[in-house]
């Protein structure tokens, strides 16, 4: 079976994150598996000597998240790794592995003295590189609030093929959840209509919500019982998943991956991550 692996850290934001994996685990009846990244690399010479300090905390506080999630969520298998290395890669390959993980999750940074601040150079990277998908829950979540039912769960969607494992998380995630799914498409742009006629572009709006449709129809068929609530935006595809967030319980979006450049973090994966205030999920895809 596989798992849910869970970064931690000292953060109020890595303790959210952990409650919202134990009750994740909970809802998918998987196990929880809590990594602590030890990171090596550009200790300074006044740190050596303090190492057996640091590691004997980093220790403690895998202790104390396990005991937490044992106290919350009783019926969740949980398991704890301290893992030393010396680059975050070893998150990625960690807790970042499809063939072992059905997801990781992180604590993301509130908005606070550094605007749009949300991940540090580990989170990004492993949001990046990640081939699971990859949640990021916020240190305001309440935590009374994670064990309950969660509110509808929202997607960014593209019409584009390729993007069929996104569509899956969010369908599969609103089923179990047992939530409405708040599917949002930004509109084209047509900027060949631009001084044209109104009916023209009223055609071109036509055109997109109905391959907007048609994109979800094969997951309504396979998802009955989710509702499905459609919005066509006529924003940027970054400004119309910011614009469902606010009502959303769950923000998932698409991260793609370029043929140049490989794995990256787009613009809608990027505003998400940044400003999104309810946990978002970014979901590679080809």
């Amino acid at each position: 079976m596989k798992q849910i692996t869970v970064g931690v850290d000292a953060s109020s934001e890595s303790r959210a994150a952990v409650r919202w994996a134990g009750a994740e685990a909970t809802r998918r009846q998987q196990p929880l598996h809590l990594v602590h990244l030890w990171l090596t690399h550009g200790r300074t010479a006044q740190a050596i000597p303090h190492e057996e300090a640091l590691l004997r905390a980093a220790q403690r506080l895998l202790q104390e998240a396990e005991a937490d999630v044992r106290a919350r969520f009783p019926g969740v298998r949980v398991t704890s790794e301290l893992v030393t290395a010396d680059s975050p890669d070893a998150l990625v390959t960690t807790g970042g592995d499809p063939a072992h993980n059905d997801l990781l999750v992180l604590g993301s940074q509130g908005l606070g003295a550094v605007p749009g601040y949300l991940l540090g150079s580990v989170g990004l990277h492993t949001v990046a590189h990640a081939g699971c998908p990859v949640a990021l829950v916020r240190g305001a979540e309440d935590p009374a609030r994670l064990g309950d039912g969660p509110g509808p769960v929202a997607i960014g969607v593209s019409t584009r093929p390729g993007h069929e494992p996104v569509l899956e998380f969010a369908f599969s995630t609103a089923a179990r959840y047992g939530t409405p799914l708040l599917a949002v498409h930004a509109a084209s742009r047509h900027p060949a209509l631009i001084g044209r006629d109104e009916l023209e572009h009223h055609a071109a709006a036509d055109h997109d919500a109905e391959q907007f449709h048609e994109t979800l129809r094969p997951w309504r068929d396979r998802f009955p019982a989710v509702h499905v609530v459609e919005h066509l935006s006529h924003g940027s595809p970054a400004r119309a998943v910011l614009d469902v967030a606010p009502g959303a319980g769950l923000l998932v979006v698409g991260r793609g991956h370029h043929a140049a450049l490989g794995p990256r973090i787009g613009p809608v994966a990027h505003a998400a991550i940044h400003h999104a205030l309810c946990p978002v999920v970014t979901v590679p895809h080809g």
